[in-house]
């Protein structure tokens, strides 16, 4: 447990530091504005992926049990899912068209690309994940975090400097990763007829839409304020703002999301307790020292890391970091309600965090700008940490069937 812990929580510092390291290339060579542009496409492209992750990935991590005795059942959960989500990513598509209606015909063909391939990526990690393969997990991760941003200034350099060249370098950084994890994936091998003892309604990843209108939910509370601070005040403060967000917000719900990854597939073992009152305090104490660090020391930090068009905002580091750990805090709350019987509730939390977003977004980007959406992200994340406790009170985790059942 502690050597996979170790592969999994250094492939996920490492690709941090490539991520970093990556912002701070593309914010010394690519103006705000631009900079803006692909900030919209990536809001766009990440609502698939928060569907994909809410409808297949965590079903995927709470199957983890059945999938490690039985590496096929993966295969029927995602062909499962296939239908519905496909639905959702032509529905996007049409979203996209309409919302950036002045965008050039090779950006839409781009994004339309890249919001697949985010899919495809989530799809990668969470698989990789049930199956308890670290190893394979830290080369998918650290494969786009170090490739996508040097390969976007490459493209953006050497070629037209413009949106489209930045959304080609990530695109080529995802195919490269999807290739890797179609690697992985083609050798579960699919067992003999005799064997194939399989029935996918066993498996209750549906329960009518609710996943993915809490994929939804989830996107919108992570990503309407980049779609607000462009409609209200332009792309050139939604590119200062998205530099803000991919360094102060982004690395908390990566790790967020890492370690759901590690933990949610154990939690989910009946034989197995990977969290305790020490580990916990241990995570938020980390968390909230790294909130301090920042509130000392993020005119320096960006002094160094960004271009100097970025900087006027640095005092906003600490309190979008804030955001994120309350964010991070309010998931591992959420733990519970990644089972079927307990969709409508998390659908509820969800919901009314959202609503609550929008209001607050929507008033405070309108009268300050980027303080204002910070202010929003704060309020935000301390009401839904305050909902995941309080609704999550009376739920317990269910274990998957019993592992009796498959073959």
């Amino acid at each position: 447990m502690k050597k996979q812990a170790l592969i999994h929580y250094g492939g996920y510092a490492f690709s941090s530091i490539g991520a970093l390291v990556g912002v701070s290339l593309l914010s010394h060579i690519v103006p705000a504005d631009i900079y803006g542009s692909v900030a919209l496409y990536i809001a766009i492209a990440t609502l698939f992926q928060h569907i994909v992750r809410e409808a297949l990935g965590n079903a995927l991590m709470r199957h983890a049990e059945d999938i490690q005795l039985n590496k096929y059942t993966a295969v029927k959960l995602i062909k499962k899912a296939r239908t519905p989500l496909l639905t959702c990513y032509a529905a996007i598509c049409i979203f996209c068209c309409f919302w950036i209606n002045t965008a050039e015909y090779t950006e839409l063909v781009l994004s339309f690309i890249l919001i697949f391939l985010l899919g495809c990526a989530v799809i990668g990690e969470s698989f990789l994940s049930a199956v308890l393969n670290r190893t394979a997990y830290a080369i998918h991760l650290n494969t786009l975090q170090w490739l996508r941003f040097p390969l976007a200034a490459l493209f953006f350099t050497c070629f037209a400097g413009n949106t489209s060249s930045i959304l080609l370098g990530f695109i080529m950084a995802f195919i490269l990763a999807a290739v890797f994890d179609l690697f992985i994936f083609a050798r579960v091998k699919k067992p003999d007829p005799t064997n194939l003892n399989l029935d996918t309604l066993d498996f209750n990843i549906f329960k009518g839409y609710a996943p993915i209108l809490i994929g939804f939910f989830v996107w919108f509370t992570t990503f309407y304020d980049r779609i607000a601070i462009e409609k209200i005040r332009g792309e050139e403060m939604l590119g200062i703002y998205f530099v803000l967000v991919q360094i102060a917000y982004m690395p908390i719900i990566v790790l967020m999301r890492s370690s759901a990854n590690f933990l949610f597939p154990l939690m989910y073992n009946k034989n197995k307790r990977v969290l305790n009152r020490k580990l916990i305090i241990l995570i938020i104490t980390t968390l909230f020292t790294g909130w301090l660090f920042l509130l000392l020391s993020h005119q320096w930090i960006f002094s160094w890391l960004v271009g100097e068009e970025y900087r006027y905002y640095s005092w906003l580091l600490p309190w979008l970091f804030l955001a994120a750990v309350i964010n991070a805090v309010a998931y591992l709350f959420q733990a519970k309600f990644f089972q079927v019987h307990t969709m409508k509730t998390l659908l509820l939390i969800r919901g009314l965090s959202a609503l609550m977003f929008f209001f607050a977004v929507t008033l405070l980007a309108r009268l300050y700008a980027i303080e204002g959406l910070v202010f929003a992200n704060v309020c935000t994340s301390i009401l839904l940490m305050i909902l995941s406790w309080y609704f999550g009170r009376k739920h317990k985790l269910i274990g998957t069937r019993p592992s009796s059942d498959i073959s």
